[in-house]
C-alpha cells in the first residue's frame, strides 16, 4: 500500500461498507495505527494470521500487515477448530487477528486494535519477498500454504488492468470472502489503481442488487451460482462494466440470459498458485467461445502437456509451497503444472476438469481425500470413496460411497467436528466394494459413472 497510496487523492473515497466510509487518507491512517500496535505488542511476529468476516477492519488489517513487511495469512472462517489448528501449524502463524476470540492456544488480538501513534517507516517491499500465504487443499487431504510474493500480487493487478481495465473512477464490489483469492485480489487492485472498494460481509441478493444500482458499481467478482441468483432476482446493467465469474465454466443458459440483458460477463480461470487470473474470456467473446476461459493474460503463458494437463508460466506464478517443496509442481523448463486438464483451440483455453478429483461447490474447493480421511475414522466404515455430482445450484456436491456397516450419526458427528459443512457429503451410497486398480488406487471415474447411473 505504501507504494501507491501517495498517488491517490487523499480525500477520494477508498473503502465503503454498510457502516463505514473511509477516504484514502483515513484508510492510510487506520492501517498505520494498527501497524504501530502490532509492532509494539508482537515485534517478533513474522506470520500474521487473519481470521474474520469481511469488513472495513479486514481491509485495514491487510494493509497494516503490508506496511509492517510481515506475511499475511488469511484463514477460512468456515473451518472447524481442528482444521484451523492444522493450518496455523502448517503456516507457522505467530499471532492471529480476529473479529471474535477462538479457543486455540495462540496469541490473538482484536481486529479493531489501534495505537494513537502511526507506524513511522513503512516497509519497502522487494519483488521476490513473500507477502502472503494462502491455503489450497491438497489431494492428500492436507492443506498446502501457497507462497505469494509482492511481485506476484503486483503482476496480477497489472495484468488485470491490461486485460480488463481498472482505474480511479471504478467502484468495485466484494461479495466473496476476503480470505479467498477472488476477494483479496480486489483489495490489492483497489490500492494499486485508486478504485473505490465496496465490501459486504457476505453475498446477499437483495443488498447486492441495491448496491449495483445506488452505488453505481462498475466491477464485481462472482461464482456462477451467485450470477444465477442475481439474474433470477432481476439484475440489470446500470453502470456495470465487468462481472468477473470464476470457479468453473458458466452454463450456456446463464451466458445467453446475460447477453440478452447486455451484462458484461467475463469468465475467468485462475488459482491460488497464480495469484488469481491466468486466462479470462472477455464479455464480447462470451457466446462465440462457449465453455472457454478465454486467452491467457499477457505476459502469462499457457500450454498443454502430453497428458493433457494445463501448465502455466509467468510473473504471477507462486515460487512454491511453504515448507512443502516436495509438493511443488515445476517442469524442468520452469512451467507450473496446474493439475487441471484442458485444451487450447485458436488461442482459447478450455478447462475440462478442475483437477480431476476436485469438487467445486458454490466456488469452494473440496478435495475428496480430505472427506475420506475423516470418514475412515468412523467405526464400521471399511472403505470410502467421494466424488462430485453435478448440481444445478452449487455446480457440484460431494457424494460418498461407503463399504461396511456403520452408525450414520457417528459419521455425521465426525464430519461436524472436523470439516466445514460445505464439505459434508450430500448423498450416501452403500456398495460392496470400491473400484480400485492393481496398485490399489481408487478409480474415481468409475465411481462417477456408477453415481450417474444410480441418480438418473
Amino acid at each position: 500500500m505504501n507504494r501507491y497510496v501517495t498517488q491517490h487523492r487523499r480525500d477520494a473515497m477508498a473503502l465503503v461498507t454498510a457502516s463505514v466510509s473511509l477516504t484514502w487518507a483515513e484508510l492510510s491512517t487506520e492501517s498505520a495505527r494498527l501497524a504501530h500496535f502490532l509492532e509494539r505488542v508482537a515485534p517478533e511476529a513474522r506470520h500474521i494470521g487473519l481470521r474474520a468476516a469481511n469488513s472495513a477492519d479486514y481491509v485495514i488489517a491487510v494493509h497494516a500487515i503490508q506496511l509492517l513487511g510481515k506475511v499475511l495469512v488469511p484463514l477460512n472462517t468456515r473451518l472447524t477448530m481442528s482444521e484451523l489448528a492444522g493450518q496455523i501449524e502448517t503456516a507457522d502463524i505467530d499471532v492471529l487477528l480476529v473479529d471474535e476470540p477462538i479457543e486455540l492456544s495462540i496469541t490473538q488480538f482484536a481486529l479493531t486494535s489501534r495505537d494513537e501513534a502511526s507506524l513511522a517507516t513503512p516497509h519497502e517491499w522487494a519483488d521476490d519477498e513473500v507477502m502472503s500465504l494462502m491455503f489450497t487443499s491438497g489431494t492428500t487431504g492436507r492443506a498446502k500454504a501457497v507462497k505469494q510474493t509482492f511481485g506476484n500480487h503486483i503482476a496480477s493487478a497489472e495484468a488485470a488492468k491490461t486485460r480488463l481495465g481498472y482505474g480511479m473512477s471504478d467502484r468495485m464490489l466484494i461479495v466473496t470472502p476476503l480470505f479467498h483469492m477472488s476477494g483479496l485480489a480486489q483489495v490489492y487492485r483497489s490500492a494499486r489503481f485508486g478504485s473505490t472498494l465496496y465490501v459486504e460481509p457476505k453475498f446477499d441478493v437483495v443488498r447486492t442488487l441495491e448496491l449495483i444500482e445506488t452505488a453505481r458499481i462498475t466491477h464485481i467478482s462472482l461464482v456462477a451460482v451467485m450470477l444465477q441468483r442475481l439474474l433470477d432476482a432481476g439484475l440489470s446493467r446500470h453502470q456495470l462494466r465487468l462481472l468477473l465469474v470464476g470457479g468453473g465454466p458458466v452454463p450456456r443458459p446463464l451466458l445467453e440470459e446475460a447477453e440478452r440483458r447486455q451484462l458484461p460477463v467475463a469468465q475467468t480461470y485462475g488459482m491460488t498458485e497464480t495469484c488469481s487470473q491466468v486466462a479470462t474470456l472477455l464479455p464480447s467473446e462470451a457466446l462465440a467461445h462457449i465453455g472457454s476461459s478465454g486467452q491467457s493474460i499477457a505476459p502469462t503463458q499457457l500450454r498443454i502437456n502430453a497428458d493433457g494437463e494445463i501448465e502455466v508460466n509467468g510473473p504471477t506464478v507462486t515460487p512454491g509451497y511453504y515448507r512443502q517443496p516436495e509438493a511443488d509442481a515445476w517442469t524442468p523448463d520452469g512451467y507450473w503444472q496446474t493439475g487441471d486438464l484442458g485444451t487450447i483451440k485458436d488461442g482459447y483455453l478450455y478447462v475440462h476438469d478442475r483437477r480431476s478429483d476436485l469438487i467445486i461447490s458454490g466456488g469452494e474447493n473440496i478435495y475428496p481425500a480430505e472427506i475420506e480421511s475423516v470418514l475412515l475414522r468412523c467405526q464400521g466404515i471399511q472403505d470410502v470413496g467421494v466424488v462430485g455430482r453435478p448440481d444445478p445450484t452449487w455446480g457440484a456436491i460431494p457424494v460418498a460411497f461407503t463399504v461396511g456397516t456403520f452408525d450414520f450419526d457417528e459419521a455425521i458427528q465426525l464430519l461436524h467436528d472436523h470439516l466445514a459443512s460445505y464439505k459434508h457429503p450430500k448423498a450416501w451410497i452403500a456398495v460392496d466394494e470400491l473400484p480400485r486398480n492393481a496398485n490399489g488406487k481408487l478409480m474415481r471415474h468409475r465411481l462417477k459413472e456408477a453415481d450417474h447411473d444410480s441418480s438418473r
